[in-house]
């Protein structure tokens, strides 16, 4: 029985342009964070009280720019491995 935690990773992929704004902050003191802000939109002329930022941990995010081999060999390869 393997005793590890769930571990839990982030891809980004791109956006439909003016959609969702996102920063990764990835400190190596603390897990790497994705914030993902949802403009409000003014264009109807009401009041939007919805939240705008939203922001969720990982153990590992990788970017638009990781590739499919990327992906396998850091996730799905050591999972397979075991």
């Amino acid at each position: 029985m393997v005793k590890q935690t769930i571990q839990i990773f982030a891809r980004v992929k791109p956006t439909v342009q003016g959609q969702a704004i996102y920063s990764i902050d990835e400190d190596e003191k603390l897990t790497p964070s994705l914030e993902i802000i949802v403009p409000h939109d003014l264009a109807d002329g009401f009041v939007n009280n919805k939240r705008q930022s939203y922001k969720f941990k990982f153990q590992r995010i990788f970017d638009q720019g990781a590739n499919q081999e990327t992906i396998f060999e850091n996730i799905a390869k050591p999972v397979a491995e075991r």
